[in-house]
């Protein structure tokens, strides 16, 4: 089971660059030796959002809790391996299927879209349910390329303590543009994504820019001029591709370098 994992861990670290929903879960939290337990939030229109929590060892607990915000295809099962590592070393993991995905309500996708305002809906109903139910924690969210968008639509509307985004998007339509260029993709934005930009800049919470130094698509100067912005915002290389910095970042066990970085800053 361990190998079929890391099979899909390699397979899902580099985006689609369309939007590529997955029913079925490759495994359960379980699988890997971690306790979960199951939620079911209700998002503000109705949806259904299916969540994993998955909290560390009693002795290794950090008091910080991850919003794991994923990228565009698959579920949240693809992200084990990652939850795994963020979990051993004292995260709360708080895991989630946005509407269409995994065993989340259904909701009709156009593969060809970048992403969805819903998708942000979903997150702010996520976070929200976190802040309440995860007492005593600073809590902040774990973004990953398309991630990055609907984190930076949903902290609009609910706050975090700290944003950690890595393939960070910071122009969707030049984004697009590169798409086109790169992957001969024809992809929509939503009407209202001219507003991003503006919207990137007001985010107040601290920061934590990920970018790898082979990425194409959100590149290491994209997320130092996102990091610019504010003096709250650091920016962190890997030499890795497009959301490759657990596997670029490894040393003796996955993403362990990556995962020292994380602490590192929301323990500062």
């Amino acid at each position: 089971m361990k190998n079929i994992l890391l099979v899909f861990v390699l397979l899902f670290s580099l985006d689609c660059y369309a939007i590529k929903p997955v029913r079925e879960y490759v495994a359960t939290p379980d699988s890997l030796g971690m306790n979960y337990e199951q939620q079911v939030i209700k998002t503000a229109d109705g949806y259904l959002i299916n969540t994993w929590v998955i909290k560390p060892a009693a002795g290794k607990d950090k008091k910080t809790t991850l919003v794991l915000t994923y990228a565009d295809s698959g579920n949240m099962s693809y992200w084990l391996y990652h939850i795994k590592a963020l979990s051993d070393n004292g995260f709360t993991v708080i895991a989630y299927d946005y509407r269409g995905f995994g065993k989340s309500s259904d909701f009709e996708i156009n593969p060809l879209n970048l992403y969805y305002n819903e998708f942000a809906t979903d997150l702010q109903s996520v976070l929200g349910w976190t802040k309440k139910n995860i007492k005593g924690n600073r809590t902040g969210v774990l973004a990953f390329s398309m991630g990055t968008i609907v984190a930076t639509l949903a902290l609009q509307h609910e706050k975090a303590d700290f944003l950690i985004g890595e393939g960070y998007v910071y122009d969707p339509p030049a984004y697009v543009a590169k798409i086109k260029v790169l992957k001969d993709r024809d992809i929509v934005l939503p009407k209202v994504a001219g507003n991003y930009t503006s919207q990137l800049k007001r985010i107040k919470c601290d920061m934590l820019l990920v970018s790898g130094e082979k990425d194409e698509f959100t590149t290491v100067e994209e997320s130092e001029k996102i990091a610019q912005q504010r003096s709250n915002r650091e920016t962190l290389k890997h030499s890795g591709n497009h959301t490759e910095g657990f596997m670029a970042m490894t040393k003796d066990s996955f993403g362990d370098m990556y995962v020292k970085e994380l602490l590192r800053f929301t323990h500062r």
